[in-house]
């Protein structure tokens, strides 16, 4: 197996064809194709979560939302899902105690284990909410822009139709 791989698909050694433009044309014809059979195009989301975008500098906004959102957006990953082990008298007991303590241990670990699972998926529902809840702010913040846009120009008719 080759130590590094070519970043093209296929390689050509004669100087007159150019890989590149074959590509390209190569591309430009699956658009073409794609377009005459009707296929929709499709967009992908962006990697990663939707980051807070912080408070509006141009709006009045809802001081209570942004900051119960920028909690939410700290804090959706924080879960402490450590063993905690505290001592027991049975743990003192000479012989039947270091046994009872690895029963407890290793009981404790299978069940962490189960949780963090839970945890992991949960986790990962949360950021997707938290970048919902993200994304709705700034469109509604933006709508508002609009809206007192709109607003402006209302009253700016209703003025000179007074006139």
């Amino acid at each position: 197996m080759e130590s590094q791989r070519s970043a093209t698909i296929f390689e050509i050694n004669d100087p007159e064809l150019d890989p590149d433009a074959i590509m390209a044309a190569i591309r430009t014809r699956i658009e073409q194709r794609r377009a005459e059979l009707g296929y929709e195009g499709r967009t992908f989301p962006n990697f990663g979560a939707a980051a807070y975008a912080g408070e509006p500098k141009d709006l009045a906004y809802d001081a209570d939302l942004h900051h119960y959102l920028r909690m939410v957006n700290e804090n959706y990953a924080n879960a402490e899902t450590e063993a905690l082990l505290v001592s027991s008298p049975a743990t003192r007991i000479p012989v039947l105690g270091r046994i009872w303590q690895l029963i407890r241990g290793g009981a404790h670990g299978l069940v962490l284990f189960y949780v963090n699972r839970a945890v992991t998926h949960q986790t990962e529902i949360n950021r997707q909410l938290v970048s919902v809840l993200n994304r709705m702010t700034v469109a509604i913040e933006t709508q508002q822009r609009t809206i007192i846009g709109l607003q402006a120009d209302l009253d700016a008719l209703r003025h000179n139709r007074e006139e």
